[in-house]
């Protein structure tokens, strides 16, 4: 019995977690009007938290579940809250970021090749134990990539490969229309721990973003998140090991985010 519950804490310690696109650049102000951040955010975002996004910074909480979360429903967010409620995770994850829109109008852009370059996901370096390094994914193949010319939603296919779990597919729609950008990512197929071992149903890990412009700066709010089985006994421990793996994708893709607008600005 004891080798089975040690199984179960590895596996569900190490389960991916869920891939949130999200933006963390260097601590660039923004100009934001208390008005602006009423009509986008409700009272649980804090005065600290409104503080830090105004300088620049990033908020990212485990929040557990959607009721928790600090987005409005408002027109943009809306069709990433109905895809994370229907998921209903029991680990949840939220992202918060501002960036003012002079000096990255070509936001949407940069953000939509990068998750259509599997690099994007394979160079993600994720600490263990502040020693030991490994990549937070192993491998990611793109296998087919379709684009609805009526709706210009584009489908990505991509195979990911979380070590110790097996390969897994994720089926990823985007959309952007004009200065507003959407991305949601779900498992279509059940995630395995050593080949026999269901650690994630099928469709039940989500990764979406939202990605829009109001006013004079850019609102980034992503949302990722799990239904796995929830264990008393661990459940923090699974909760912290989400969000920082979480945690470590942003870190790492929002500086690389900034890197390619840099380019693009001296190009």
């Amino acid at each position: 019995m004891k080798s089975k519950i040690e199984t179960l804490k590895t596996l569900v310690l190490c389960l991916l977690v869920v891939f949130v696109p999200g933006v963390l650049f260097a601590q660039t102000p923004v100009k934001i009007m208390d008005g602006e951040i009423d009509y986008l955010f409700n009272d649980r975002l804090t005065g600290r938290e409104i503080l830090s996004l105004r300088n620049g910074g990033i908020i990212c909480n485990s929040i557990g579940s959607l009721k928790y979360a600090r987005i409005r429903r408002i027109a943009e967010s809306e069709p990433l809250l109905q895809a994370v409620q229907a998921v209903n995770p029991n680990h949840l994850a939220e992202i918060i970021k501002i960036l003012p829109y002079e000096g990255y109008e070509n936001l949407t852009e940069i953000v939509s090749l990068m998750l259509k370059t599997e690099e994007s996901y394979t160079s993600v370096p994720f600490y263990v134990d502040g020693s030991s390094v490994v990549y937070l994914y192993a491998d990611a193949k793109i296998q087919k990539i379709t684009k609805d010319e009526a709706t210009g939603t584009e489908v990505i296919v991509e195979r990911f490969l979380m070590k110790p779990l097996d390969y897994y597919t994720g089926y990823i729609e985007a959309e952007k229309r004009g200065s507003y950008y959407f991305y949601k990512m779900k498992n279509t197929e059940r995630v395995r721990y050593k080949s026999f071992i269901s650690a994630v149903g099928k469709e039940k890990m989500i990764a979406v973003i939202s990605i829009f412009r109001y006013g004079d700066n850019w609102i980034i709010y992503a949302l990722g998140g799990v239904d796995i089985i929830k264990l008393p006994f661990i459940d923090k421990k699974i909760d912290r090991a989400f969000y920082n793996r979480i945690k470590a994708f942003c870190v790492f893709t929002f500086q690389r985010l900034e890197e390619l607008e840099s380019e693009d600005a001296e190009s």
